[in-house]
């Protein structure tokens, strides 16, 4: 968390003094949160949005959650891989998470209805062509692991930190997916799924989960390792 000493030059409103009083924070955590994470929001998507960090054991401070509103005004509570990820290790059942890029070059294979991927490195990274997809496995203890898949065609903004690290941010989105499936996260969307402008969250594109794993599913192409 930052110093509480900083947060003293913000000075809060009744508002976020009244809230502060509800959930334990100071008024000036309040007003830092409404100004950095939380912007644009009413006393009661405030107080909500608190509550929801509260609950979720999820720290703004560390931009582990943050919020914005979609066209119509709906509040969305948002987190990164990082949030998820700190939300399951807190979970004792928690047992690890593994996740790679697949590039055109690598020998891969998904068995989808058995629930695992074959995945061979042959060539050296800049022989390994383009990055097609991401996946992730989660882990938990007595259970089976929970894989899940990200298209990199999908998901690719082109700019940022998806132009300087696509590998990364590829596995980023497998495994924001697989930490919410394998833990029951709920209410909190994944970033990775919508752009914001203007301080309005629109999801990245028109397509449903559903088709988004079905495109996949046809992009698969079964291979045989030795």
């Amino acid at each position: 968390m930052e110093d509480k000493k900083d947060f003293s030059l913000v000075e809060p409103t009744e508002t976020q003094m009244s809230i502060a009083n509800t959930f334990g924070y100071s008024p000036s955590e309040i007003a830092v949160i409404q100004k950095s994470v939380a912007k644009n929001t009413t006393k009661v998507e405030l107080a909500y949005f608190i509550n929801v960090c509260k609950t979720m054991e999820l720290n703004p401070f560390n931009k582990e959650v943050w919020c914005y509103k979609d066209k119509k005004g709906n509040l969305l509570i948002f987190a990164g891989r990082d949030g998820f990820l700190s939300k399951a290790q807190k979970n004792p059942l928690f047992n690890g998470i593994r996740s790679a890029e697949v590039r055109e070059k690598d020998e891969w294979a998904i068995d989808i209805p058995n629930g695992s991927i074959k995945h061979k490195i042959t060539k050296p990274l800049k022989e390994r062509g383009q990055i097609i997809l991401g996946y992730s496995f989660v882990f938990r203890k007595g259970g089976e692991p929970t894989i899940e898949f990200a298209d990199f065609e999908t998901y690719n903004k082109g700019y940022n930190t998806w132009k300087t690290h696509p590998a990364e941010m590829i596995k980023k989105v497998a495994e924001t997916h697989a930490l919410k499936k394998a833990f029951g996260i709920s209410g909190i969307q994944s970033e990775y799924e919508f752009n914001v402008k203007n301080n309005v969250a629109t999801p990245n594109n028109s397509l449903t989960i559903d088709e988004k794993k079905k495109a996949l599913k046809n992009k698969v192409t079964q291979i045989d390792l030795p």
